[in-house]
């Protein structure tokens, strides 16, 4: 009986493994692997979501430079870079985009940048897959998908002191 349990036990474990693997998707442009970028969902006339990308990947000899991002439904992002300091959230615009060395990578993570988006005039619904693109400093702009998923583990920002009153 132990037997057929932890057979059974280790059959589900792989399917769920390989289900989360299948989840997760690679696009490729250029010298670039693109690592599962996502966005989080959101209802049409939210004002604002945000995406973030496992990892980019530069396998090429040149570097390249991220400056931005459009996913289709919520216009244009804007990159944010979130900063953590003594266990409290702000953010800021990052003007100058994320450099990927050769041979090198970024993440965007929750927690280190964003591309925000305002306005969103049509659902990303979780689950589905809508079309965006990254923009380039040498590939300009690159065609990818951006799978939509729930996500509450980006950090929570402070709300700003009241100008005027001491917090």
């Amino acid at each position: 009986m132990k037997i057929a349990f932890s057979l059974f036990a280790m059959a589900a474990a792989l399917a769920i493994g390989l289900a989360s693997a299948g989840s997760a998707h690679q696009e490729v442009a250029g010298n670039l692997k693109i690592g599962h970028p996502w966005i989080r969902e959101a209802a049409a006339g939210a004002p604002s979501t945000y995406a973030c990308i496992i990892e980019i990947k530069n396998d090429g000899d040149e570097p390249e430079t991220l400056l931005g991002a459009t996913v289709d439904g919520a216009g244009t992002g804007v990159l944010y870079q979130i900063i953590e300091k003594d266990g409290h959230f702000s953010s800021k615009p990052f003007e100058h985009g994320l450099l990927i060395k050769p041979h090198g990578s970024i993440e965007l993570s929750p927690s280190t940048y964003q591309f925000r988006f305002k306005n969103i005039s049509k659902p990303l619904i979780e689950d589905s897959m809508v079309d965006g693109t990254l923009v380039f400093e040498k590939l300009h702009s690159v065609p990818i998908h951006f799978m939509v998923e729930p996500d509450d583990t980006a950090p929570k920002e402070d709300a700003p002191a009241p100008s005027g009153h001491p917090m």
